[in-house]
């Protein structure tokens, strides 16, 4: 399949809202839609993560995706893509965890063989903080930090209005922060990681039980490490500004945040952190508006 230039019904419509086909790559589902450039999804449709041909799935998706495209309406004139890090935005592959079906999979690649359009490429993370700034309660704020804790840790840094990439693009990337010298071991590999502690996936497996039965103990240390994982980012990126958010936020609620604080109130006391503030945002900008925010900004 390959976009053609024209509607699929008859000739575009010029007067019609630029809009780009806008996928992203979670855990636990796939997510393909339609966004238009004010932010709208104007169409939607998701499936579980399969275990074994991931991307087969994919492009039946994205193929249901565009067929149920309203009649006249032009074909999308790019595509956004986040994945759950980390990722190689210069090779235009991916690796993400819990997806073991994919490693150094070429995401990119095959998106634009499928569609024929151009592709941006980013981390979760990374999307998430495009979209912040763009329809998100981060407008008009110069320099932030966003983390979102749900199966996986997120992030992503905007520093005078620029967005950090890195190397490979997984720049603020703070799953893998060391927050517990020699403690929990990780997915990664290596020990201590705050993904470890904080995300759900890793929660449930050492509860062996869903997170919203999760105990005094494991609440109180899951809000110490995350105050750990701020206070040592803040203070490397001179930021006093979190946006936080996700299901474990959601679901742990005021005793992790009042853990989180505490932790923050001892270990952020440079001059320059003063003003901390952590913000949860009113409303969740969901991984299709964040994805397309990648190709619309």
């Amino acid at each position: 399949m390959s976009f053609p230039d024209s509607a699929r019904h008859g000739a575009p419509d010029q007067g019609a809202v630029s809009h780009v086909l806008a996928v992203a790559i979670e855990p636990s589902r796939l997510a393909a839609g339609l966004v238009d450039s004010a932010g709208t999804v104007m169409l939607r449709d998701r499936i579980t993560t399969p275990s074994r041909d991931v991307w087969r799935a994919l492009e039946r998706l994205i193929r249901r995706v565009i067929a149920a495209a309203p009649e006249g309406l032009p074909s999308p004139r790019a595509v956004g893509v986040s994945c759950a890090g980390p990722i190689d935005v210069r090779a235009g592959t991916v690796s993400p965890p819990l997806v073991p079906a994919w490693s150094h999979f070429p995401l990119r690649e095959h998106l634009e063989r499928l569609t024929g359009r151009s592709v941006e490429l980013d981390s979760a993370g990374g999307a998430l903080t495009e979209a912040a700034r763009w329809v998100g309660e981060a407008v008009g704020v110069p320099s932030f930090l966003t983390m979102q804790i749900d199966s996986t840790v997120e992030s992503g840094c905007v520093i005078d209005g620029v967005r950090l990439s890195g190397s490979l693009g997984n720049a603020a990337a703070l799953a893998h922060i060391t927050v517990e010298p020699d403690g929990r071991d990780c997915r990664c590999g290596g020990r201590g990681c705050l993904e470890a502690y904080v995300s759900s996936s890793a929660l449930e497996a050492e509860l062996n039980r869903p997170l919203g039965r999760a105990t005094s103990p494991i609440i109180d240390r899951t809000g110490i490490m995350l105050g750990r994982a701020i206070a040592s980012s803040c203070a490397i990126l001179d930021v006093t500004t979190v946006f936080l958010s996700g299901n474990v936020v959601d679901v742990l609620g005021d005793p992790m945040l009042e853990a989180m604080h505490r932790e923050l109130a001892t270990r952020s006391r440079l001059r320059n952190l003063g003003d901390l503030q952590i913000i949860e945002p009113h409303e969740r900008i969901t991984p299709l508006v964040a994805a397309a925010s990648l190709a619309l900004r």
